[in-house]
C-alpha cells in the first residue's frame, strides 16, 4: 500500500546521507564566467570521502565524483590540504606548480591535453579530467602520475587513503608542530571564486619602488652613487609604468614610460578585438623574414592571444631588473641563459626559441640581499594556424631606439645605424580553413646595413599541417631587390620535439629576425634544427635535453656553424644545469678555420640552511681549461637578518680572485644592506650601502605607506573585512563592524587585518591574473558567512585594488524529522528532503541523516519557515502535522532545535 511503501522506502534508506547544502550568502562582487566547457557535475555522481594521509584525517568530507567507474578528486582542494606549491586555474584549464625541495616543475594543460612533470611529457588520458567552476577534478590514477602520492579508494568505507612517496610540505610542518591528529580542512570546494578585477581608471595615486646605492671604492671616482626609481599607476584609462635610472655619478641616463592596456579575452578596441595595445616606450612586432622586434617611442597593437605564438617564431622576454639583481632563464626546466646588467632597468632575453606544445618559462631572480623569486609564464606554441574565419593583427610604429623622454645626453646617444629612423611593421593572419592560414606582412625599416637606408618590405606566407607536422611557407621581397623564401617543418617524431627550417636569400636581403642577421651581413642561406627530449628517469633523475644547430652561409663566402646542448635536473636538495656551445667559422680565401667550444656548469641548493649557488665556465676547444668559477652562500639568521658570502676566481691572464660579504636587514618598511668587495692581486676594494623600499597609497588609511620593495612594479591589494549588518555589501562605519584577525596571503607574503579591519598586500606581480587567499581561522565570531576565500584579480603596476570582504551574520539550527510508528513512538526518518525558506523567498535545502536529524548551517539572519520538499512529499503522501517557523537573530548564532512530525496519507481501500 502507499503508506507501507513509503515507510519501506524511507527506512531502507536509513544510512548516512550525503547532504548537499547550499550556502545562502550573496556574492558582493559578481564572479567571472565559468571556464569554457565546464562540466555539469550531476548530483548522483557526488561522493563525499574521508581523506587521510598516513592514517591521519586531512578532511572528513572531500567532495569527489565517479564516472564510468573512475573516481575524480578536486586537485585544487587536495594540493591545498597538502600544502603543495600548485596553482589550479580552472578558467585557463591549467595546473602549474613546483614540487619538492628540488622544485620540480609540474604542468597540466587541458586545453592541449598535455602534461609535463620534471621534464617528462605525456598525454592527459581521456576521461581523466573535468573542469568545474572553481576547481579541476582529476582521476586517481592520473594524480598518482603527477604528484608524489599513492592513493587507495575504499568505496564501502568512503575513505581515500593517501601515502606519500616523498616527504610533503604538510608532513614537514606537522612534524615540527606535532599536530598530525589535529588536521582539519581549511577550504571548501563548494565556494566560488571572488572576482575582484577592475579596469584602469582615469587616474590613481602611483606606487613607487626606489633603490638608492652609495659606495666608496679604491678606483676613481672614489665616491659613487646611483638610483633606480620605478612607478606605476592608472592614467587616462591606461596602465602607466615609468622608470628613471642614473649612472654612478647620480646623473639620470635611462628612462622608460609606457601606457598599456591588456585583456586576455581580447576585448579591446571594439571590432579589432585587441589583446594588448600601448604607446610610449613600446616594441614593434617581428616578421617571419626581415625586421626584428625593436623598441622606441611609438605605438603598438596586437590582437594575437597573449600566451600563444607560432613554433617557428622566436620570442623576446623582458622584465624589471633592479640594481644588484641577476636573473636566470629556464625553458621547460632547462637553463638557457642569464643576465646581470640591466638594459634600461630591464632584463632582455631576445630571440628565444620554443618547442611545439606547451612551454613553461621560468625567470628566476636572485637579489643582492639573498632574495630568490620566480616568475612563471606558460606559452602555448602551435603551428601558427588559426581557426576558420579568425583574424589576428599585429601593428607597431616607433622612432627606433629613441626613448619617449631622452635623458642620455649627447655622450649617451647610440651611433648604431637606424637609430631615430621610423620603423613600422604590421602582420595579419587569417584562417581560410580549419587547416590553412594565410599570413601577410609589411614593414618600413632601416636594417643594420652599411648604407643605413630605409627599406620597404612585404611578406606572404601559409601555415598548415601535413601528416601531423606543422608546415610554414614564407616569402619576402623588398624595394632594394632583396628576396627570401623559407620552409619550416615541426613535429614530434619518436617523442622528440623537432623543428627544421631552411631559408634561401638573394639580392642583398638582410634578415634581422635571425640571431646572426642583425649585423648587416648579407646571407645566401640559413638552416637550423632544434631537438628537445627527455631521458629518464635514471636513478630517480630525469634529464630534459635541448639541442640547437644553425648554419649560415654569407655572400662573402664565410660559413658559420653555431650550436650546442643544455640539460638540467633536480635532486632532493640541488638544481643542476650543464651546457656546451660551439662556434665554427670557415673563412673565404683559404684562411684558417676559427673554432671554439665552451661549456658551463651551474648548481643551486634548496631546503638547506645555507642557499648555495655555484658556477664553473670552461673551454673545450681550442684548449681544455677552466676559465672562471664562483660560489655564493646566503643564510637567513632570522626573519630580519641575512648574511651573504661569495668568492670567485678568473683563470685568465690576470688570475683575479674576488671576495664578497654583505649583511642585510629586512625591515618592515625597507631592505637595508651593507656590502664589501675585494679583488686580489689588483688590490681593488669597494664598500657600499643600499636602501631599497616601496611607497604605496593605502586607500583605507588615506595615506602613503613605506613598504619593502615591490609595490611599484607589480599589483597590490587592500582588503577591508567587516560584519555587514545591513547586508548591502558596503562598509558603513555607523552600522558595520570591522573584523580583526583576517589573514590575506599573496605573493609569498601574509598580512592580517587589524582593529580597523583593513590590511595591505604589495608586490603581487604583473601577470594577467593574481590570486589571494583569505583565512578566517583566527577571527572571534564563528557565526558568519563569508565571500569565497579565493580572490582573483588583474594586477596593474603600482595600483592598489580595493577589495571589500563583507561577513554576514549567520545562524545554525538542528532540525529533527520524526513520525509516529504503530506503537505510538516517535522515530526519526532518514533521507527526507527538507527546506528552510526565508521570508524573502530564499531557499536552503538539505536531507536528513539516518536518525532523522539535519543541520542547517550558515543561514542568513531573518525569519524562516520549515517545509518538506514538495515533490517528495507529494509522491510519498507525506505532510507536516503543523506549521513550523524559526528565526535567526540579527547577531547570528545557534538557534533552538526545530522538531517536526510528519504523517502519511491513509491508503485507500482497493476496489473489489
Amino acid at each position: 500500500m502507499k503508506r507501507a511503501a513509503a515507510l519501506a522506502l524511507l527506512l531502507a534508506a536509513a544510512v548516512p546521507a550525503r547532504a548537499q547544502q547550499q550556502l545562502a550568502a550573496a556574492d558582493p562582487i559578481p564572479a567571472p564566467p565559468p571556464p569554457a566547457a565546464a562540466v555539469d557535475l550531476a548530483e548522483e555522481e557526488v561522493l563525499l570521502f574521508e581523506l587521510t594521509l598516513d592514517r591521519a584525517t586531512l578532511s572528513d568530507s572531500i567532495q569527489a565524483y565517479e564516472r564510468n567507474g573512475v573516481v575524480l578528486l578536486p586537485i585544487g582542494e587536495l594540493t591545498r590540504l597538502l600544502d603543495l606549491n600548485v596553482d589550479v586555474l580552472p578558467r585557463e584549464r591549467r595546473i602549474v606548480g613546483r614540487l619538492g625541495n628540488g622544485q620540480r616543475s609540474l604542468l597540466v594543460d587541458l586545453a592541449t591535453g598535455t602534461a609535463r612533470v620534471d621534464g617528462r611529457n605525456f598525454t592527459v588520458p581521456a576521461g581523466a579530467a573535468d573542469v568545474a567552476l572553481t576547481d579541476i577534478f582529476l582521476s586517481v590514477k592520473f594524480i598518482e602520475q603527477i604528484l608524489p602520492l599513492r592513493i587507495v579508494t575504499d568505496h564501502e568505507a568512503l575513505v581515500v587513503a593517501l601515502t606519500a612517496t616523498e616527504e610533503l610540505p604538510i608532513q614537514a610542518k606537522l612534524a615540527r608542530s606535532g599536530r598530525m591528529r589535529e588536521l582539519r580542512p581549511d577550504i571548501d570546494v563548494q565556494e566560488d571564486l571572488l572576482w575582484a578585477g577592475t579596469k584602469p581608471g582615469l587616474w590613481s595615486l602611483p606606487g613607487f619602488d626606489i633603490a638608492l646605492e652609495s659606495s666608496l671604492e679604491a678606483t676613481s671616482p672614489r665616491f659613487r652613487y646611483r638610483y633606480d626609481i620605478r612607478a606605476g599607476a592608472d592614467l587616462l584609462y591606461m596602465g602607466f609604468q615609468g622608470y628613471v635610472g642614473s649612472d654612478e655619478r647620480g646623473r639620470p641616463t635611462a628612462s622608460r614610460f609606457t601606457f598599456e592596456r591588456r585583456d586576455r579575452d581580447r576585448g579591446l578596441l571594439g571590432p579589432l578585438r585587441a589583446s594588448r595595445f600601448g604607446f610610449g616606450d613600446v616594441y614593434t612586432p617581428s616578421l617571419a623574414l626581415g625586421p626584428r622586434s625593436v623598441g622606441g617611442r611609438g605605438i603598438a597593437i596586437t590582437s594575437a592571444p597573449l600566451e600563444q605564438t607560432s613554433v617557428f617564431d622566436r620570442v623576446d622576454l623582458r622584465g624589471e631588473l633592479p640594481i644588484g639583481y641577476d636573473v636566470e632563464l629556464y625553458i621547460n626546466d632547462v637553463l638557457r641563459g642569464g643576465q646581470q646588467t640591466p638594459v634600461q632597468g630591464r632584463y632582455e632575453f631576445l630571440s628565444v626559441p620554443l618547442v611545439r606544445g606547451v612551454n613553461v618559462i621560468r625567470i628566476v631572480s636572485y637579489g643582492p640581499r639573498g632574495e630568490r623569486s620566480e616568475e612563471t609564464r606558460v606559452i602555448n606554441v602551435a603551428g601558427g594556424a588559426l581557426a576558420k574565419g579568425e583574424t589576428t593583427v599585429e601593428v607597431g610604429a616607433v622612432e627606433q631606439d629613441v626613448p619617449l623622454v631622452d635623458l642620455r645626453g649627447d655622450d649617451g646617444l647610440s651611433l648604431n645605424p637606424g637609430v631615430g629612423a621610423l620603423r613600422v611593421t604590421a602582420n595579419v593572419a587569417h584562417g581560410l580553413t580549419e587547416t590553412l592560414t594565410v599570413v601577410g606582412g609589411m614593414a618600413l625599416y632601416a636594417p643594420s646595413a652599411t648604407d643605413g637606408g630605409d627599406r620597404k618590405l612585404g611578406t606572404l606566407g601559409l601555415r598548415t599541417s601535413l601528416l601531423g607536422y606543422a608546415v610554414q611557407l614564407d616569402a619576402a621581397h623588398d624595394d632594394e631587390g632583396g628576396r627570401a623564401a623559407g620552409l619550416g617543418v615541426a613535429g614530434t617524431p619518436l617523442g622528440v620535439s623537432t623543428i627544421l627550417r631552411h631559408v634561401e636569400y638573394g639580392g642583398g636581403f638582410i634578415d634581422e629576425s635571425l640571431p646572426t642577421g642583425g649585423d648587416g651581413r648579407e646571407l645566401v642561406r640559413h638552416s637550423e634544427a632544434t631537438f628537445d627530449f627527455s631521458v629518464g628517469p635514471t636513478l630517480g633523475l630525469t634529464f630534459p635535453f635541448s639541442l640547437r644547430a644553425q648554419r649560415d652561409e654569407f655572400a662573402d663566402g664565410r660559413v658559420a656553424l653555431i650550436g650546442g646542448f643544455r640539460t638540467s635536473t633536480t635532486t632532493k636538495v640541488m638544481l643542476l644545469s650543464a651546457g656546451v656551445d660551439f662556434d665554427r667559422t670557415t673563412l673565404p680565401g683559404g684562411a684558417p678555420t676559427i673554432e671554439r667550444w665552451v661549456g658551463n656548469f651551474a648548481a643551486s641548493s634548496y631546503g638547506l640552511p645555507w642557499q648555495l649557488r655555484g658556477t664553473v665556465d670552461y673551454d673545450l676547444v681550442p684548449d681544455l681549461k677552466v676559465t672562471s668559477a664562483s660560489i655564493t652562500a646566503d643564510r637567513n639568521i632570522s626573519e630580519k637578518l641575512a648574511l651573504r658570502f661569495g668568492v670567485g676566481h678568473s683563470f685568465g691572464g690576470s688570475s683575479d680572485t674576488s671576495f664578497q660579504a654583505s649583511a642585510i636587514l629586512r625591515l618592515p618598511f625597507a631592505d637595508l644592506s651593507f656590502a664589501g668587495d675585494y679583488v686580489t692581486p689588483r688590490d681593488e676594494w669597494r664598500v657600499g650601502v643600499q636602501l631599497a623600499f616601496g611607497l604605496v597609497h593605502d586607500p583605507f588609511a588615506g595615506r602613503y605607506r613605506m613598504t619593502r620593495p615591490g609595490p611599484g612594479i607589480g599589483g597590490n591589494a587592500a582588503l577591508r573585512a567587516f560584519i555587514d549588518r545591513d547586508g548591502d555589501d558596503r562598509f558603513d562605519p555607523k552600522i558595520d563592524e570591522p573584523v580583526a584577525g583576517v589573514a590575506l596571503t599573496g605573493g609569498g607574503e601574509e598580512a592580517v587585518t587589524g582593529e580597523s579591519g583593513t590590511t595591505l598586500v604589495t608586490g603581487l606581480g604583473y601577470a594577467s591574473t593574481a590570486r589571494l587567499e583569505v583565512n578566517l581561522d583566527n577571527i572571534d565570531n564563528p557565526y558568519v558567512a563569508s565571500p569565497p576565500s579565493t580572490i582573483e584579480f588583474t594586477p596593474r603596476a603600482g595600483v592598489v585594488s580595493e577589495i571589500l570582504y563583507p561577513l554576514k551574520p549567520v545562524g545554525e539550527v538542528l532540525a529533527r524529522v520524526r513520525f509516529r510508528d504503530g506503537g505510538g513512538r516517535l522515530t526519526g526518518l532518514s533521507s527526507v528532503k527538507v527546506r528552510a525558506v526565508r521570508e524573502d523567498g530564499k531557499v536552503t535545502e538539505a536531507t536528513t541523516e539516518f536518525d532523522g536529524s539535519v543541520v542547517f548551517e550558515r543561514l542568513p539572519t531573518g525569519r524562516y519557515t520549515f517545509e518538506l520538499d514538495t515533490a517528495q512529499a507529494s509522491r510519498l503522501g507525506m505532510t507536516l502535522t503543523g506549521k513550523i517557523a524559526f528565526a535567526v537573530p540579527p547577531d547570528g548564532g545557534f538557534v533552538p532545535d526545530v522538531l517536526a512530525t510528519v504523517e502519511f496519507a491513509r491508503a485507500e481501500k482497493p476496489a473489489q
